[in-house]
């Protein structure tokens, strides 16, 4: 089943926290895209994935996933750490990224939901029916659309 992550983040408005922001994506292509990519690609779990900054006072996180909502977080926070960290770090409330329980706990708590109804009975990180995700290939997982394609 095909889950969305939608975690959205308030940036601090603090000139030290928007540096940060801009070292970030100073590095964002050259350092941590690679990393998140090859993560992507080891976790088999993963559709889509990107990150986006909204005028300075939002960063997302958004993907298209499918398993089990905590097993797809603890794969990320466990192969993406420093990422995770570097991401966090500009919000208020950051968790222990080495925690397991409050880096799920953060993520589930930022996590926003999409409008409508999931057509295929999913649910959400707290168990509540998902927000609607439009799938083209009737939700077949990664691994599947990756055998038809021959890779």
């Amino acid at each position: 089943m095909t889950h969305a992550l939608n975690l959205t983040l308030p940036i601090k408005q603090d000139a030290e926290t928007l540096q940060k922001l801009r070292g970030l994506e100073a590095i964002f292509a050259d350092k941590v895209q690679p990393a998140i990519d090859a993560a992507l690609r080891k976790s088999k779990l993963v559709h889509f994935a990107r990150v986006v900054v909204i005028d300075d006072k939002y960063i997302q996180v958004i993907t298209e996933y499918e398993g089990s909502h905590q097993e797809y977080t603890e794969f990320f926070r466990r192969e993406l750490t420093p990422v995770f960290a570097a991401i966090f770090s500009l919000t208020d409330g950051l968790p222990d990224v080495s925690d397991p329980n409050a880096f799920f706990e953060f993520s589930k708590n930022h996590n926003l939901r999409s409008l409508g109804k999931a057509a295929d009975g999913s649910t959400d990180i707290s168990g509540n029916p998902s927000g609607w995700l439009f799938s083209a290939y009737n939700h077949m997982t990664v691994e599947e659309i990756l055998a038809k394609l021959g890779t």
